[in-house]
């Protein structure tokens, strides 16, 4: 059977620490193995994201590396994961996508599920956005008219490579409130683990990030109490996206809107 791929890159595509959460969480509810890496010799600023010493549980002292580590995760059912996880290179990512691209066809990945977050306007107290596109394969064309232009990381480069090359590849982003992108975003990372859910079939357990999320929510909600120049911002954007939700405001309500009062209209002529 082949295998799912799930990527994460920690760095400007994983806002509130939500992408590389949700590869952190199936690391700590499946079993896995490290299957391969991809060394940051080449591709690491080390004065941007520095190696770390640790001592080992065998009382070594031992350097870690930042490299980007390939790993196996073993669901209780339904096709393995390999998860992709490491920091956004600084340099070289054209030859840096290739090698893990490399990495997943020797691992016989069909399909990859990429994960990114980044700051919005966002309101902390309604269900945080997300998105999951697939992206278009070599040969396909698409209607750029109401697509994203402008900077991207690595996850995008790395989505289009493997679309590219036949996997299918679908490309998934939460939107993390940009007042509170100092800390990690348990609700952020429950988000993108519920689109994730929705593409892998065996059930990824979620009670303990329900209740960190929850407590996240109620921290923010304090933080708001306690300053009312915050308290009044996170009312406009709960306006804000309230409005954006309401069915009358829809495409198609407000055409029918419309219809209705030329019809209204005519009649009274």
């Amino acid at each position: 059977m082949s295998r799912i791929a799930i990527t994460a890159f920690s760095g400007w595509n994983d806002a509130g620490e939500a992408a590389s959460g949700v590869i952190e969480h199936l690391l700590q509810v499946w079993p896995s193995r490290p299957v391969g890496a991809v060394d940051a010799e080449d591709f690491i600023d080390f004065q941007v994201n520095r190696p770390e010493i640790r001592t080992s549980e065998e009382g070594l002292r031992v350097i870690d590396w930042p490299d980007t580590e390939l790993r196996i995760v073993q669901p209780p059912r339904g096709p393995e994961i390999v998860t992709v996880l490491g920091p956004e290179p600084s340099l070289h990512w054209k030859r840096f996508c290739d090698e893990v691209l490399e990495q997943l066809q020797s691992l016989d990945v069909s399909s990859v599920i990429s994960l990114g977050a980044l700051l919005a306007d966002s309101p902390h107290s309604r269900p945080l956005p997300v998105s999951a596109e697939v992206e278009p394969g070599r040969a396909e064309p698409v209607d750029g008219s109401e697509l994203y232009t402008g900077p991207i990381g690595v996850p995008t480069i790395l989505a289009r490579r493997t679309a590219s090359a036949g996997m299918r590849t679908t490309s998934t982003w939460v939107q993390v409130p940009h007042y509170v992108s100092q800390n990690a975003s348990p609700k952020a990372v429950l988000g993108l683990l519920r689109e994730v859910q929705s593409l892998v079939s065996a059930p990824i357990p979620l009670s303990e990030l329900v209740e960190d999320a929850e407590a996240w929510e109620r921290g923010v909600d304090e933080l708001a109490r306690t300053d009312e120049d915050v308290a009044e911002y996170v009312r406009r954007l709960e306006r804000a996206q309230d409005a954006a939700e309401l069915p009358e405001a829809s495409g198609d309500a407000i055409a029918e809107e419309f219809e209705q009062f030329l019809r209204r209209r005519r009649e009274s002529e």
